[in-house]
């Protein structure tokens, strides 16, 4: 017998995916990955990136949920919605290139919500929806910096969680991921420019993801070789499928979901750990603005040339600011409010502006992962280095905080039964209990 394709290995392992047959302490990880992700959406409303996606929305009917919204639409919909949501405050979380929690989670509810998915379902479908947009990506790495991973290896995650969530049988699964991979797209230069382009590939990934798996469900069928075949998936976005193999190294006793880094602050997930450096170095050493002479930041390639990163001003959006090291370390390094989604959006800032002109950036020439960032102050210079993955470690407390914090901030919404719900929902029958409390409480009547 030849081998099984990346395809259908991956689809074995989503349909058999049970959080009965996991490790208790992975479920609990499952589990605050939802609230997460809420935590964000729950307060992105009237942001303009979802403000956009509920328009296209808003004439469709279906059993969707919408978070933060009285009416529902079609499922595709609601993933596409919910995903900008989640994704619009650039403060979810963020796995090997990608952020599955906004393509991964609004997948799982829309088609949980079709097939009346248990709590069980639900988490069993977000950590297989994780751990194969991960895997996704590790099988053709050489798809950055010219593809954004969210957009290409996000849509084939969002795949498998529909599958999961939707109970499909293993051909099925099979047909949903071929479905999604030639679905996939996306590109960055929407982080060059500070417009909404990037943010909606987000919402596409998901709804397409979803997509894929109603549309194999109702007998469409895909090439198990679209992945490593030729002119598949990895040939496509990768130019090679020599990698290929990776995406399934380990498939079924390492689960990705593990590595899934936590954002403090609403600002690009590259620029997070220069963030949290320099802001150390400022606290430690109680620095003035006047006392910096010059700044150094010293990255590795992947987040040196990830589009954004690099950004000058003058900038044109408050987007275009948050991508940017020299805008975000600046604003951090003058003690500016740096949690506060709002202070992005006064890109003009003369005392920021003036702080940029002295930081620069630079390539390290080792590689790694690692993050150094050096303050000359004339007569001393003070560095600190993190790695990445290290500074940016969620932990229960955090995430806890940060949903109580953030949801409070929508009042329509009764955040406390929203969380003890999460965090008990291998005990939900009905993944549509979760969901109706996501919307005001003046429709959770209807």
């Amino acid at each position: 017998m030849p081998p099984q394709t990346i395809s259908r290995r991956f689809a074995d392992f989503i349909s058999s995916t049970d959080i009965a047959q996991l490790p208790a302490g992975l479920v609990r990880k499952g589990k605050l990955r939802i609230l997460d992700a809420l935590s964000t959406a729950l307060v992105s409303g009237r942001l303009p990136v979802p403000s956009a996606a509920l328009a296209l929305a808003a004439t469709s009917g279906g059993v969707g949920t919408i978070i933060g919204q009285a009416a529902t639409t079609a499922p595709a919909d609601a993933a596409f919605v919910n995903a900008t949501l989640i994704n619009g405050r650039t403060q979810d979380d963020f796995l090997a290139k990608s952020h599955p929690g906004a393509v991964v989670l609004p997948a799982a509810l829309a088609a949980g919500e079709v097939a009346h998915a248990s709590g069980a379902d639900l988490l069993a479908a977000v950590i297989a929806g994780y751990d194969v947009t991960a895997r996704a990506y590790l099988g053709g790495p050489t798809m950055l910096p010219a593809f954004r991973a969210t957009g290409v290896a996000g849509t084939i995650g969002a795949a498998a969680a529909a599958a999961r969530a939707l109970r499909l049988n293993s051909e099925q699964t099979m047909n949903a991921l071929g479905c999604a991979a030639v679905f996939a797209s996306g590109f960055g230069a929407g982080f060059r420019a500070g417009t909404m382009d990037v943010k909606l590939n987000v919402g596409m990934a998901s709804r397409n993801g979803v997509t894929a798996a109603l549309l194999a469900r109702a007998g469409a069928t895909a090439t198990d070789l679209a992945f490593e075949g030729k002119s598949g998936f990895y040939e496509a976005f990768a130019r090679t499928a020599d990698n290929a193999d990776r995406a399934v190294t380990d498939l079924g006793t390492r689960f990705m979901l593990r590595d899934t880094v936590y954002k403090e602050y609403p600002v690009c997930i590259f620029v997070q750990t220069p963030v949290i450096t320099a802001k150390s170095l400022r606290d430690e050493h109680d620095l003035r603005a006047a006392d910096i002479q010059r700044v150094t930041i010293t990255v590795s390639e992947p987040t040196y040339t990830n589009p954004g990163f690099t950004n000058q001003a003058p900038f044109g959006s408050a987007l275009q600011a948050r991508v940017s090291a020299r805008f975000c370390v600046a604003a951090a390094l003058l003690g500016r409010p740096i949690d506060d989604f709002g202070l992005y959006d006064h890109f003009d800032d003369p005392g920021i502006l003036a702080l940029m002109d002295r930081i620069d950036l630079e390539l390290d020439p080792a590689g790694g992962d690692s993050v150094t960032v050096a303050i000359d102050l004339g007569r001393d210079v003070v560095r600190a280095r993190a790695t990445e993955g290290e500074a940016l470690a969620p932990s229960e407390q955090k995430i806890t905080e940060k949903f109580r914090r953030l949801a409070t901030g929508n009042p329509d919404i009764e955040h406390k039964g929203i969380e003890w719900n999460v965090m008990g929902l291998d005990q939900l029958d009905d993944v549509r209990d979760l969901t109706r409390q996501l919307r005001p409480a003046t429709a959770q009547g209807e």
